[in-house]
């Protein structure tokens, strides 16, 4: 069920290397922009009562859900990322194949899965374990156009020699760019909400076009 590219990429990628510096790196690497698309998650999401955190890493994202008053459950793949993060409670699992019962959840949200995920397993899930009038939020990088893409390529190039500096993350750097583009998960998710019924959906842009978060809901 997880043998495709999306799935390989993140298991190159999260490992017990890149865990105790991810919460430095994701600021780092985003010129500090992680913290605002992830307020704008919480955002959209607004107030709910029991949210699940899909790839919820270290716990940045469920840390600031949980601060908005909602009991939040944190998902991850990656044992070492559980093991330093701060959410609590937490599960090792996939977003493809979700361990838990059917309308549990009144909100479900992700930061940077969604260009590792196959779209229909996720958003399929999503919809199985969320209450009726919940809502599915899904954030990652996006891939700029125009000028931007100039811009964008300068700055992988960057941080592909700043990887030279780091083994645990030098696959990161010099993947990640194209495992974005390549997704095109911005399209593929919103359109498998569609299909699947979601209602009410939308997709916003974020700083430049470098970044998207789409949103629907369960009518």
């Amino acid at each position: 069920m997880h043998a495709h590219e999306g799935y390989a990429s993140a298991r190159r990628f999260f490992t017990s290397g890149t865990a105790p510096s991810y919460d430095s790196v994701s600021l780092f690497a985003t010129l500090g922009r992680d913290r605002t698309w992830k307020r704008k998650i919480v955002e959209i999401a607004g107030k709910r009562g029991i949210v699940l955190d899909l790839a919820c890493g270290t716990g940045i994202l469920s840390s600031m859900v949980a601060a908005n008053g909602a009991s939040v459950t944190g998902l991850d793949m990656t044992f070492e990322y559980l093991a330093w993060g701060h959410t609590n409670p937490i599960c090792q699992g996939t977003a493809e194949v979700l361990p838990f019962r059917d309308g549990t959840f009144d909100a479900v949200v992700s930061s940077y899965l969604a260009k590792y995920v196959d779209s229909r397993l996720a958003v399929g899930e999503c919809w199985r374990v969320l209450q009726p009038r919940g809502v599915a939020v899904f954030h990652d990088f996006a891939c700029p156009t125009g000028a931007m893409r100039g811009i964008w390529n300068a700055y992988f190039a960057v941080l592909q020699l700043a990887g030279v500096f780091s083994k645990s993350w030098r696959p990161v750097f010099a993947e990640l760019d194209y495992v974005i583009c390549k997704s095109r998960w911005v399209e593929n998710i919103s359109g498998t909400m569609r299909e699947r019924g979601f209602k009410n959906i939308n997709v916003s842009y974020h700083t430049l076009g470098t970044a998207a978060i789409t949103w629907g809901y369960k009518q």
